[in-house]
């Protein structure tokens, strides 16, 4: 009984970690019903090789939403052909 029990509070605890919000950082401005014009940082942790080894570097994302009937084609880093 106490390995399910034990059992049960491993898998809480994992389903309460995926569960976890992450917070991003977006903003929005424009024109009102106009398009919109989306910033987003994101801060990550990254290696080095100077001292402290793992640091935290950002990117900043910037994009209008606006509406379109055609696929987009992402060009950036990550993207597949």
């Amino acid at each position: 009984m106490m390995f399910f029990k034990s059992l049960f509070l491993v898998f809480a605890a994992a389903v309460s970690v995926q569960a976890a919000a992450i917070p991003h950082d977006v903003e929005a401005d424009g024109p009102p019903g106009g398009p919109k014009t989306f910033t987003a940082t994101r801060v990550y942790k990254t290696i080095t090789d100077e001292f402290p080894y793992i640091i935290e570097a950002t990117t900043t994302v910037t994009w209008t939403a606006g509406p379109t009937t055609t696929i987009t084609h992402p060009t950036g880093p990550g993207a597949h052909p």
